[in-house]
Parts: structure tokens; C-alpha cells; sequence
């Protein structure tokens, strides 16, 4: 390896370890304020350390002489140019796995039951709006023989990409009676991944009115109205009948017309019936007695 490549990785691995003891240096100091952690940005006049704490007034004291007093602690204990300390309060303290397991901390080490301080916070972080929450508890918990419980609610993905984007974790340890206690606690965020497919409703454009004012037009002028064109009239068809006419037929036919209508005679009156009297039948004797006189 490179003498230059070496030195960049040896530097690299110093400012991380310095950044790592300063983590453990300022949750020890701010542990009373609620720490939650720290970000170190270099500039060209310095280092930029902003503090994140549930209550920043204890971080920074009366009249900011707590700050002060921090900044020259660090200036004096870490190779860190010029250092100055920002402090910023954290909006949401129930999704932040490092309070909550340093709050849970605190409750046992009052003499709560763990498991009641498990539930309670569990409560309180979902209440909080997170997808899941995972707490475990580890150590000589009821008997000189040292085991570990967990206590889960809602989802926490434990595999894949959505695990190390979703999922917040953090540990901490409280010394009791008994021996040491480790807690751990994992925290899955909703909004952490956005997602997928992600509809947007487009509204209709409507068109904004010119302000400068049109020109007036000019008055246009009536169009005269166009006359209909006469159709021609179709000439009547002439009658089947006159079309097989000769010219004889059709002179006496117009001499029938020119003749006045001759009077129709009176209608014949009815004449009145008179009824017939019927014939008598031969009844059937008479029939017999002429059969009679035929044989003899």
C-alpha cells in the first residue's frame, strides 16, 4: 500500500474514533437533558457540534454558562479545530430509540418493575405515530441466573432493505442490585421509506385574463341575406289512361266535358209489396188416392 494512501486511511479512522469518544463524552455530560445525539460538521473557520437534547435549557444553563463550560471541556480533551457548540431540541423524544432506552434506564433504575416500564413505553411510542417497537431486557432479571425477554408491538421488519432504512436501534445498560442490565430497543418508522406508486392529481389549467385591455373592434358590417333560388316546378305526369288514348278518344272526351251536365231523372218511387197468399200443400192423402186412381 501507498505511504499517501495509508495516511488517508489512518486519518480517516482517527476522525471517526474521535467522533465516537466525543459521543460517549457528551451523553455522559447531557445525560440529565435527555441526550440523543450529536453531528460534527468541518468549515473553513472551524467545527460545527450541534447537540440534540429533549430539554435544551438544562444543556445550556443559566445565561449559557453550562455551554460555555462544555465547549472548553471539549476543546481541551478532543483534536477538534476550533470547536463550537449548537444546541437543538429533538421534535419527537418518542421516536428516538436512544431516549427511550435511556428513559426506560432511568425508570428501573428508580425500582420499577421492567416490565411494567417496557409496557409503558411501548405504549407511548406508539401513541407517537410509529409503525413498530421492539424492547428487550437482558440480564439477571429474577434470579441469580442471568436471561433476556422481549416485548414487541405492531411491525418491525427484521431482514432486507427496509430493515436498515426503517428500523432505528439503540442500547444502553443500568447498573442494580443484582448485576447489569442490558436494554435494547427498536424503532420502525412509517414515514422512513416513501413509496412506491404515488398518485398526483393534476387540476385543470384555467387561463389568467391579459391585463392590458383589447383594442375595440370594429362593427362589422350586415351581410345581406342571400335569396333563395326558385325551384322550378315539376310538371304534373299526365294520367296512365290519357297516355294510351289516341287523338279521337281524347277530341270526344273534351266534347263530353264542354256539355253542360244533363239533369238526373227523378228517382222511381217504391212501389208498395203485396204480399201472395201461400198455396196450400196437398197433404199427404190426396197424394195417396191419385196413386190409387192411377193403378185401377
Amino acid at each position: 500500500m501507498v505511504a499517501s494512501e495509508q495516511s488517508a486511511v489512518k486519518s480517516i479512522l482517527s476522525m471517526h474514533r474521535t467522533y465516537a469518544e466525543l459521543d460517549e463524552y457528551l451523553e455522559k455530560a447531557l445525560k440529565e437533558a435527555g441526550y440523543a445525539g450529536v453531528d460534527v460538521q468541518k468549515n473553513p473557520v472551524g467545527s460545527r457540534i450541534t447537540v440534540f437534547v429533549t430539554r435544551p435549557g438544562l444543556a445550556i444553563g443559566r445565561r449559557g454558562t453550562g455551554i460555555k463550560d462544555l465547549t472548553e471541556r471539549v476543546a481541551a480533551k478532543f483534536p477538534l479545530p476550533n470547536p463550537q457548540i449548537a444546541v437543538s431540541e429533538v421534535e419527537a423524544p418518542e421516536l428516538n430509540p436512544r431516549i427511550m432506552a435511556a428513559r426506560i434506564a432511568q425508570i428501573v433504575g428508580r425500582g420499577t418493575a421492567f416490565r411494567r416500564a417496557a409496557n409503558w413505553t411501548m405504549n407511548s411510542i406508539m401513541a407517537a405515530g410509529a409503525a413498530g417497537v421492539e424492547i428487550g431486557v437482558a440480564g439477571k432479571l429474577r434470579s441469580d441466573r442471568s436471561h433476556k425477554e422481549k416485548y414487541r408491538m405492531g411491525v418491525v421488519p427484521k431482514s432486507g432493505e427496509a430493515s436498515k432504512r426503517v428500523v432505528h436501534e439503540a442500547t444502553t445498560d443500568v447498573l442494580l442490585k443484582l448485576g447489569l442490565y442490558g436494554i435494547q430497543v427498536k424503532i420502525a418508522l412509517r414515514d422512513a421509506v416513501p413509496p412506491m406508486v404515488e398518485f398526483v392529481e393534476q387540476q385543470p389549467q384555467t387561463e389568467a385574463p391579459s391585463q392590458a385591455p383589447a383594442a375595440p373592434s370594429k362593427p362589422e358590417e350586415p351581410k345581406e341575406a342571400k335569396k333563395p333560388e326558385a325551384v322550378p316546378a315539376a310538371k304534373p305526369a299526365k294520367p296512365k289512361s290519357e297516355r294510351t288514348r289516341t287523338p279521337k278518344a281524347r277530341a270526344e272526351k273534351a266534347e263530353k266535358a264542354e256539355k253542360p251536365a244533363e239533369p238526373a231523372a227523378p228517382a222511381p218511387e217504391p212501389t208498395p209489396k203485396t204480399e201472395t197468399p201461400a198455396e196450400p200443400q196437398p197433404q199427404p192423402q190426396e197424394k195417396v188416392e191419385q196413386v190409387a186412381k192411377s193403378e185401377s
